[in-house]
């Protein structure tokens, strides 16, 4: 078995004789057959499982698997691993846990902001009907004769009127702040 490339493929050589040689090192390390780096005149090097003839170099590569087992620090006994994992699986229910009620806790808040909203809208909604209807002024005493077939609106239509449209003013300022806390929420 050989890699030999014809000269055109020199840029590939490393490639393939590096994947050759992993490929020759995996079977030689399942069948314990010796595995030899010859390298030619012209520094050549060849993997194969006989020494090539002529070779300037000729070396017996030790394909024996190495095993390496971590273990984690101060792991002692089989029960510290165990523990360590039970401690982790712990954290992680209780991180899970008070996420789970952050998650709640911020639910509650926005539906709480809905419904503020909700209220506000509605506030505002009667507060502008009243206001409608308050500034009909075909209620007695809304209108004072001034002379003749002219009316002017009396004090206590004004007042009326205008306690209405302060009414309005403050739901629309109740509404906008219940649509920043909700904002700020979401």
């Amino acid at each position: 078995m050989s890699t030999d490339l014809p000269s055109s493929g020199r840029r590939l050589r490393p490639l393939v004789t590096s994947a050759f040689a992993c490929t020759l090192l995996a079977a030689a390390g399942a069948h314990a057959q010796p595995i030899y780096k010859s390298v030619d005149s012209t520094g050549r090097v060849t993997y194969s499982q006989e020494p090539i003839p002529g070779a300037v170099s000729v070396d017996k590569v030790d394909v024996t698997p190495k095993v390496v087992v971590d273990r984690p620090a101060g792991a002692g006994s089989a029960a510290a691993p165990n523990a360590a994992a039970e401690a982790k699986r712990a954290e992680t229910a209780r991180q899970n846990e008070d996420f789970r009620q952050r998650q709640q806790a911020r639910e509650a808040q926005r539906q709480q902001a809905i419904d503020a909203v909700n209220a506000a809208e509605r506030d505002l909604d009667a507060a502008q009907k009243a206001l409608v209807a308050g500034q009909e002024t075909n209620q007695p005493g809304d209108r004072q004769g001034i002379g003749g077939v002219r009316s002017r609106p009396t004090d206590q239509y004004l007042e009326r009127v205008q306690r209405l449209e302060a009414a309005v003013e403050a739901a629309k300022k109740r509404l906008a702040e219940a649509q920043n806390r909700l904002r700020d929420v979401q």
